[in-house]
Order: C-alpha cells, then structure tokens, then sequence
C-alpha cells in the first residue's frame, strides 16, 4: 500500500514538474520572439546604417527589409560585411540568393535557434532622392483614444517633438485636461467623435454617441456639446461607427454642421461600406479617409512593416495619412514613432498636421489622388 501510494507521489510529482517545465519553456521561448528576436534586427539595420548603407522605408513584399550600398560593393563585400555583424550577434546566414541581371542580394539571417531575425535586400546604388533631400511625400498622423487615461504613456506621447494631430474623445476623465496639453505640447487637436458601431448595447460616451437614425435636434446637441467640451479641436474623425457612418441623413446633418464651423472630418473607415467622404465632399467638408492603421496588431515589428506602407503610399500619390492609439498601453506604437519619424524625415519624408495636408491636397486635387483608401 506504501509503495503505491509513493509511486503515485512520484507521478504527480513527475507531472507537475513536465507541466511546469512546459509553460516555463513556453513563456521563455514567447518572450525570446516578442522581445529579444526584433531588439536583435533593430540592433542589425543600426550596424548597416553605421556603416554607410542607406534604409529604404519601402518594405518587401516578403517582409524583407531593403538596403542600398555603393555601387563598386560586390556582393561578395557584402557578405564579408554581414559576417562580422553575424559574429557579433550569434547568428547564421540560412539564405543568401544572388539576382545576377539586377544586381541584388537576398539575405536571411536567423538566431542559433532557427528564428529568423531578418530578411534583406541589398540594391546597388543609393538612392539619389536619400542623397538629394528632396520631398518624397507628405504623412499625416492621427493618434487615437486620448481622453481615457493619464499617465506616464500620455506624456511621452505629448513629448514627441514631431507634427501630429491627437484625437481626444469627449466625456472622459481627462479629456479636457490632454486637449489642453496637447495644445501646449505643439501637437493639433481633433474630435474622435463616438458614432455608432454594429452591435452597439450602450455604454461610455453616451451623452456624445451618434446613433443611427437619430434625430436631428439630438445629433446638433451632441455635436455642439463635443465642441464646447473640446474647444482646441480644428476637425473630427470619428470613433468607431461602422453603422453610423452609412446613415447618409446622419452623415449630412454632420457635414452641414462642420462646414459651418470650418472644421475637417477624416473617416478612420472602419467598414468599407461607409458613406462619410461621399457626403462630407458633397458639403465641401475638408475631407480624407485614413489609408493605414498602424497598430491594428500591437507588435513592434507589424507597426514598422505599416510605417513603411504609409510612407510608400506617399511617396506614389504625394499625401498619406495614418492612425495610431493611445489607448492604456501602445508602448510599441510610441517606441516606433520616435525611432521612425526621424529617419523617414531623413529620407525626405514630411510629418505635418492633419489640417496641412487637407490643405495641400485641395490646393494640388487635380495632382493628388483622393480614392478610397483600401478598408
């Protein structure tokens, strides 16, 4: 009876321990991707730079990042070149394909372990426009949310010293008190409208929500209470509201009561069927729909990958204009903007406020196309 008893111990005891040893492992190894793998590629690409190669912010299909170098560097050199960042680094070279007509190598770089640290595409020849600092495109960006917290996070965000336009939903705790900061911090203003999503059951922001199929006196009420709530607003994009923004009887109160006020809308598309811009530009509203959002996925990496999207974008039509969040813990997005605007602006790109570029774009709207961005 002892010995069963004991044996059975030793099973729970066994058990425990392999469960355990599996999470820890698991937890580890989650960690290792999420943090230490893009700290390890970030650190890579500041080493090429250091070295003379010039970052491309277009990002490859495959994800890869591209690079260009001298034109009398061989890939040979190259290679060289990486071996002595992959020594450093402990990593391996797991592809390395030559394109002979166009001169240009791919390389993969991946950890001892087998995690791919980073693809790259080395192009011959720097990019003229990168030596010459001309204007590649115009880039607006919305930061989301603001209004719900206050903290350390909202802070550094208002310490960025770069043109951004911050969307503070009103009826909050601290919305009043970030338009204000924002103001003082160099930053735009704008409301971040609550209009009704699909499966509304009510909640916050109720005395402010645009509902679908309210009534008219009721939607000015609002309207006007948003803008008494938050008077530094020059403009609106709205919060959610992907029912209310096919609501055309809505949308064309809303229109009339910005164009009146000469404010802008920008519609954040949160459903492809929405009928903002339509109305907003038939009451000469100035208007434009975001074409990127970059923190949809809360991963360093992604937010980068959707940098690089929103600054081709401008770079093909001239003007982009991209949504981030505040929310309660967009560290990543934060750390991304900081470490990216600087160089984008580097390579000829220009961060300005959201009123500018809908400026730009009524000046320029024979040159500029004003599409519908992809949902």
């Amino acid at each position: 009876m002892i010995l069963k008893f004991l044996f059975i111990v030793l099973l729970v005891g066994a058990s425990g321990f392999v469960a355990w040893h599996t999470v820890f492992y698991w937890a580890t190894e989650r960690r290792y991707l999420r943090r230490e793998i893009p700290q390890m590629r970030a650190d890579v690409v500041a080493e090429l730079e250091k070295m003379g190669l010039a970052r491309s912010p277009v990002i490859e299909d495959n994800g890869s990042i591209r690079f260009g170098h001298p034109p009398t560097m061989s890939s040979d050199d190259l290679i060289l070149l990486l071996r002595r960042i992959m020594r450093r680094y402990d990593l391996v070279m797991t592809a390395a394909v030559k394109y002979e007509e166009r001169r240009e190598l791919f390389i993969e770089l991946s950890s001892s372990e087998q995690h791919v640290v980073a693809r790259f595409l080395f192009v011959p020849g720097v990019m003229d426009e990168m030596l010459a600092g001309a204007l590649r495109g115009r880039i607006g960006i919305i930061i989301d949310d603001f209004g719900y917290i206050r903290n350390r996070l909202t802070s550094r965000f208002m310490s960025i010293n770069e043109k951004l336009t911050f969307s503070v939903i009103p009826g909050h705790r601290y919305s009043r008190i970030l338009a204000d900061e924002a103001i003082r911090s160099g930053h735009e203003v704008i409301i971040h409208m609550p209009m009704e999503p699909e499966n509304y059951n009510g909640r916050d922001e109720e005395e402010f929500i645009l509902l679908y199929g309210m009534e008219k006196d009721e939607i000015l009420a609002r309207i006007r209470r948003a803008f008494q709530e938050l008077p530094q607003a020059v403009g609106m994009n709205n919060h959610e509201g992907s029912l209310a923004t096919l609501d055309t009887v809505l949308l064309d109160i809303l229109a009339a009561d910005l164009e009146s006020r000469k404010m802008y809308f920008v519609d954040s598309y949160t459903t492809p069927n929405t009928r903002a811009l339509d109305i907003m530009q038939a009451r000469n509203v100035p208007s434009m729909g975001r074409h990127v959002f970059l923190d949809n996925v809360d991963d360093p990496d992604y937010i980068r990958q959707q940098l690089a999207k929103l600054a081709s974008r401008a770079e093909n039509t001239g003007i982009a204009i991209g949504i981030g969040h505040v929310g309660t813990s967009h560290l990543n997005t934060l750390d991304v903007l900081a470490e990216e605007i600087p160089r984008l602006k580097d390579q000829g790109f220009d961060f300005v406020y959201i009123s500018e570029l809908l400026q730009y774009a009524l000046e320029r709207r024979k040159e500029i196309a004003l599409e519908r961005p992809p949902a």
